[in-house]
């Protein structure tokens, strides 16, 4: 079965569409945010309000870093910070500063969502939801699990 193969030239495709979309972004926001900056803000985005210690450890970095690059995020108006409930620690929170530069409504996900469509069947798309809710019960079990 050539399975791992074509799921490797698929995932290529995926990342090499990402990159060019990100690249087109900045480079229509020029001086805005770096490379970097544009990574670190999605990620924070991604993980969905985390802690600067979160952040830190998704990307195994050292939280002083992280800090740094929250502050310089904060400063350029991408990211605030939420106090929790107990106003003990706080949360990172995308602005819509970067919400408007994300372009989520013209995201990745509906780039692949709109290939998979055009070019599967009704039946071929249920059952690639089928496999593709699989993947997220298992992505979602080994976040659980560490």
């Amino acid at each position: 079965m050539e399975i791992e193969e074509n799921f490797e030239i698929i995932y290529r495709e995926f990342r090499l569409k990402l990159y060019k979309n990100i690249f087109k972004v900045l480079g229509e926001r020029e001086g805005s945010l770096t490379a970097t900056e544009f990574f670190s803000v999605e990620v924070i985005y991604l993980l969905g309000s985390p802690t600067v210690s979160e952040f830190a450890d998704c990307l195994n970095i050292s939280s002083s870093l992280a800090a740094y690059k929250v502050r310089s995020l904060m400063e350029k108006g991408y990211l605030v910070k939420v106090p929790t409930e107990d106003k003990r620690s706080f949360r990172l929170n995308v602005t819509e500063k970067f919400m408007k530069y994300y372009h989520e409504e013209d995201s990745y996900g509906s780039f692949i969502f709109k290939m998979l469509s055009e070019s599967l069947s009704e039946e071929e798309l249920k059952t690639t939801d089928e496999l593709f809710a699989k993947f997220v019960k298992t992505i979602e079990e080994n976040r659980k699990n560490g």
